[in-house]
């Protein structure tokens, strides 16, 4: 599995809804302990989630992130 993304537990916890949607699987590292002491994880709490996918999935999910970070999806409605 690669890391693809890295952040809160919220805006991981997104970014996974929204890879699923897409038919892509994927994992969160340090899940548990980055939505309870995200310090523990990372220095001062700073993106404590690891969103990891597949070697396969990769460049597909890397586009669908990149569409995310340029604002062509709504996570909110």
């Amino acid at each position: 599995m690669i890391e693809i993304f890295r952040g809160s537990y919220i805006e991981v916890m997104s970014i996974k809804n929204l890879l699923k949607n897409n038919n892509i699987d994927a994992f969160i590292a340090n899940e548990n302990m980055s939505n309870i002491q995200p310090w523990s994880v990372s220095a001062g709490g700073n993106a404590p989630a690891i969103l990891k996918v597949t070697e396969t999935e990769y460049n597909d999910a890397k586009k669908i992130i990149t569409n995310y970070n340029n604002g062509e999806f709504d996570l909110i409605t």
